[in-house]
């Protein structure tokens, strides 16, 4: 997709990755891992954008992040630039599946 992309859409890409990213980091701390994409649509890169970015679940795992990008079109009219849906984790502490593995996992009988 970056390949054929084109230099505004990749720019307009990385702000709204950094977006989603900045609101990840206010709520699991700076340590943040974006681990999935499950959605993105990019229309057109405006002058002046407003971004906004919100959580929508939470989960001992992972964080779910949606960021919206509006402005203003030539004719004035308030339109949707941009939008994405990602989720974020933190290796800060470890999954519940990792812990489990950790908890079972008996460094003798290997």
């Amino acid at each position: 997709m970056l390949a054929t992309a084109q230099p505004q859409g990749v720019d307009l890409l990385q702000r709204v990755v950094a977006a989603a990213t900045a609101r990840a980091r206010e709520i699991l701390g700076a340590s943040v891992s974006l681990s999935r994409c499950h959605h993105i649509e990019l229309r057109a890169e405006l002058a002046e954008m407003v971004f906004e970015a919100s959580c929508v679940s939470r989960s001992d795992d992972d964080l779910v992040v949606v960021v919206f990008a509006s402005g203003c079109d030539a004719a004035g009219c308030d339109c949707m630039v941009a939008a994405g849906r990602f989720t974020f984790s933190t290796f800060t502490r470890p999954s519940a599946s990792i812990a489990t593995r950790l908890a079972q996992w008996n460094p003798a009988t290997r």
